[in-house]
């Protein structure tokens, strides 16, 4: 008995006949947090089971041994049977946490065969049982994975022909689970049209060590025809000779049916359908496409759509093609452009062509939709320069108005705040009683006042920035002017440790009013390293381009952020603040607004709270 109480990493008790333990190895120390003198005596094993668990227990044995007697000791009777117990339980520790075990029970005899008690043999599986729930949970997801995407997997050891399919693999071929399984069973539901063409692939693969994937049909127990995409890997030993073949079966009828609905619809078009993929070449056309540049579909496939355009559009094409996909949303091209196809005689046509992206199971696709508009070309290319002219004119009469209109509201909100303020003190000062009175109501109105004038200034410069902001342009370098507004702010990047990085590779300089850019560069990055966040070191990126004719520029930092919802309809409003700080007066981006404009431009910005903010400009909207 000795000789086996001490294990250390498995518990081992022992208990007398009345249940009290008498052996309690340290093993049981370790697991259940209670040392050998608080227990050997004085506990029973029940004091660290769960109630609910030792009824259950208590009722199989009764069950067991048919003792209907309620009040009879499931241990006792265990041990009177000579009888034998596994099973798991949750232990609860010493410091009530607890811990799911396997443990064992056995009836504990002297030499002369005479009942002594039980010993019980405890072992913590808690990360076993971890481990069980979730491969447990992983096949359920790969169950569920299989079921929605009609797909099973399989096995084939080619060394003892054992064949092994997945549950959803016996519902797609309509087979009882519990039918054994050859290498032969596959092709017993394969359509007669296709067995020639599966056997000589899956020869194929065996002799190439390389499995080709198939496309084929099946026909099903019911009796219905299903289209099934096989895929799968040949794995072999170390000398090379093939032992497993592994793979899916994906059941793919619907998509079929789809692809030939799709390619239906696509023939129904009245105007040139080419699909084309991510690296630009042509995957399927229509008749249409036939008509206009003479080439059958099958010549078109597979070539890259740069083959439809005359080679002085290839190179800018190609970029634009690029850039699509790389945000792809549906749009016409040709529009107010000099946009032609060429056909297989050489000649150039006119066209006009409308994007629609779209997402399938290889990736994303384009459809073009592609009109010949010889006839209207004319026409239409003085509709659109009128159309244009008046829209031009229309945006900047409403910019104007808007700006008006803007300029009237702060100026009305933030003069009669003030001159409220003033008249408010001006009747306190009239009643006042006493020179102490009188006093602190001129500091009062010293405060109002120099309130109102840097209000009155402030309005001022914006109104000469709005008279007088296209006027002194240079053709300035980005670089330079964030160069000049580091050594302003140096001071402030050393005290704050700010990291600020630039990128104007795609856009390094602009034709620009000087004083406003460096009022523009000193008001954000100074904003950003004021308002910064007190947990991470002050990061700033700044990036150019020009992107459709546009010139922008951001700048992004990792800061407070802002709440747009609460904030955001008076973000560019004069003396508007978001934070406490000192220094805060709202007047900076009033002012950076005002500016921009009244270049022509326009100002934006994206904002987290606790997570940075982005400013973005764009210079000529």
């Amino acid at each position: 008995m000795e000789s086996i109480t001490n294990p250390e990493i498995i518990a081992i008790i022992a208990t007398d006949n009345d249940g009290v333990i008498c052996r309690f190895n340290q093993g049981a120390e370790t697991l259940l947090g209670y040392s050998a003198a608080e227990m050997i005596g004085l506990k029973k094993v029940a004091s660290f089971l769960k109630k609910e668990e030792f009824k259950n227990f208590k009722s199989d044995i009764l069950s067991r041994y048919q003792d209907k007697n309620p009040n009879v000791d499931p241990y006792r009777l265990l041990t009177l049977n000579d009888g034998y117990d596994a099973r798991e339980w949750t232990i609860v520790k010493k410091d009530r946490t607890t811990f799911i075990a396997h443990s064992t029970l056995s009836p504990l005899k002297s030499e002369s065969g005479e009942s002594m008690g039980y010993i019980r043999i405890i072992r913590d599986i808690t990360n076993q049982k971890t481990i069980e729930t979730e491969l447990l949970r992983k096949n359920q997801v790969l169950h569920y994975a299989e079921k929605i995407t009609m797909m099973g997997n399989w096995q084939w050891d080619t060394i003892t022909n054992a064949v092994t399919w997945s549950s959803n693999l016996y519902n797609i071929f309509e087979v009882d689970p519990n039918q054994e399984l050859y290498f032969d069973t596959y092709f017993s539901f394969v359509h007669p049209d296709d067995k020639e063409v599966v056997t000589l692939s899956i020869a194929e693969s065996i002799k190439d060590k390389n499995f080709y994937d198939l496309l084929h049909r099946i026909i099903s127990t019911s009796g219905k025809t299903k289209t099934i995409q096989l895929l799968g890997e040949v794995i072999t030993d170390n000398e090379g000779n093939v032992i497993e073949i592994i793979g899916t079966c994906q059941d793919v009828t619907e998509q079929r049916m789809a692809e030939n609905k799709f390619r239906g619809l696509l023939e129904s078009a009245p105007d040139a359908m080419v699909i084309v993929n991510e690296h630009g070449k042509i995957q399927l056309t229509n008749k249409q496409t036939e008509i206009l540049f003479g080439y059958p579909s099958k010549e078109l496939l597979g070539k890259p759509v740069e083959f439809l355009i005359p080679k002085r559009y290839n190179t800018k094409h190609t970029t634009h093609r690029e850039k699509f996909f790389n945000t792809p949303k549906a749009r016409k091209m040709g529009e107010g452009k000099e946009l032609y196809g060429i056909n297989k005689q050489g000649k150039e046509i006119p066209i006009q062509i409308s994007l629609s992206p779209f997402k399938t199971e290889e990736g994303l696709l384009v459809s073009a939709a592609i009109r010949d508009i010889t006839i209207q070309k004319k026409a239409e290319k003085k509709l659109i320069k009128t159309k244009e002219n008046l829209e031009i004119l229309a945006n900047r009469l409403k910019a104007k108005n808007t700006q008006l209109a803007d300029f009237a509201h702060i100026t009305s909100h933030n003069l009669r705040a003030p001159v409220s303020n003033l008249n408010s003190l001006l009747e306190f000062y009239k009643t006042a009683e006493t020179e102490e009175e009188k006093t602190l109501l001129f500091e009062k109105f010293e405060i109002v006042i120099n309130h109102l004038t840097e209000t009155l200034n402030t309005l001022i410069e914006a109104l000469k920035t709005k008279n007088e902001g296209s006027k002194e342009l240079e053709t300035i370098p980005f670089d330079e002017i964030l160069n000049k507004t580091k050594e302003i702010l140096s001071g402030q990047i050393l005290k704050t440790d700010t990291i600020i990085t630039s990128d104007f590779s795609k856009n390094p300089k602009i034709n620009y009013n000087r004083v406003y850019l460096e009022s523009i560069f000193l008001n954000l990055l100074s904003n950003a390293m004021k308002y910064k966040s007190e947990d991470r070191t002050p990061e700033i990126l700044i990036q150019s381009a020009i992107e459709d004719g546009v010139q922008k520029i951001w700048f992004k930092d990792n800061g407070l952020g802002i709440n747009l919802e609460r904030h955001g309809h008076k973000i560019f409003g004069l003396n508007k603040v978001f934070h406490r700080h000192p220094d805060a007066k709202g007047v900076g981006l009033f002012i950076t607004k005002v500016q921009i404009e009244s270049m022509g431009g326009e100002i934006s910005v994206e904002s987290e709270v606790n997570v940075g903010s982005t400013f973005n400009i764009n210079f000529n909207a």
